[in-house]
């Protein structure tokens, strides 16, 4: 039997939201709902936090220290046309993200907010983030403020660190480098979940070297994780063919896949060495390094 109709709230005060939310649910663009609801859930009262998007820019940079502040209730197409916006500041690892995002219609509706609150281990906006040390700003009951690193906001499969009747307002990260990107592996080039997904940062020094390596993959672990141990070992180094080697192998200390519907263990394991290797040492004549990778199905099985 199909769920009832739930009832609808489209605040445009964000001082409102709070006192709505008693015995209500947030959504920020509601994607995942019509699959849920096809599920069987039940969904209370709604309340649709992109009516607040009115009320604020959908990205802002601090002129002094260049941090980004991102709205959790804007559309992710807003968002990129914010991050691509000379005033805001360039982002690019997430702008990637945004761009290979399931599908236009989709995207917009879409926000950073709901694809972090589902606390889904293949988000494709996480990555990016997680990689750029984002802190979120989370609204409480009683209309304070709270803010949570982003590593400790993930806790596990669909788990998240917000509680009842609290809600995402915006992410924060300090000013990204220009260099960096996204890439992902998934069944086909639009609305599809990732099979794997990877995101970087870094600094070019002029003699070549990266500094500030930053990694982030999902769908290789309970949450979207750094992969801290082959970024130290690119860290202050050339990419060399070696030092590439190195950091590849390094990946198996910080992911831990699963065998599902969408793929093995064992080929997501593969990826996450191909995707890793092709960040640094792109191959030459073929398309961006960020660009999406469909798999064969013999391939995603192995």
């Amino acid at each position: 039997m199909t769920p009832a109709t739930p009832t609808l709230l489209r605040p445009t005060d964000p001082a409102a939201v709070s006192g709505l939310l008693a015995g209500a649910r947030a959504v920020a663009g509601g994607t995942d709902l019509l699959v849920q609801r096809r599920a069987g859930a039940e969904v209370p009262t709604l309340v649709d936090l992109t009516g607040l998007a009115r009320t604020r820019p959908a990205v802002t940079s601090d002129d002094a220290t260049g941090e980004l502040t991102i709205s959790a209730v804007h559309p992710l197409t807003d968002l990129a046309t914010g991050l691509t916006d000379g005033a805001a500041g360039a982002f690019p690892a997430l702008s990637a993200a945004i761009g290979q995002f399931a599908s236009t219609t989709i995207r917009n509706r879409a926000t950073i907010g709901g694809n972090l609150v589902t606390g889904s281990p293949a988000a494709d906006t996480v990555p990016a983030l997680l990689a750029a040390g984002a802190a979120i700003d989370i609204v409480t009951p009683d209309g304070g403020l709270r803010t949570v690193d982003l590593a400790a906001f993930l806790l596990g499969p669909r788990r998240v660190d917000l509680a009842a009747g609290e809600w995402v307002t915006s992410v924060r990260v300090a000013q990204p480098p220009v260099e960096g990107g996204f890439r992902k592996i998934g069944g086909r080039r639009a609305q599809a979940i990732s099979f794997l997904n990877l995101a970087w940062q870094w600094h070019r020094e002029p003699d070549g070297r990266l500094t500030g390596v930053r990694l982030a993959m999902g769908s290789v672990a309970p949450t979207v994780v750094r992969l801290r141990t082959a970024a130290a070992l690119l860290e202050a180094q050339l990419p060399t063919q070696d030092v590439v080697d190195a950091a590849v192998a390094a990946i198996d200390a910080d992911i831990s896949p699963i065998d599902d519907l969408r793929a093995s263990a064992h080929y997501r394991r593969r990826c996450a060495a191909g995707l890793l290797r092709e960040a640094l040492l792109p191959p030459s004549g073929t398309a961006r390094a960020d660009q999406y990778v469909t798999p064969t199905t013999r391939e995603k099985n192995q």
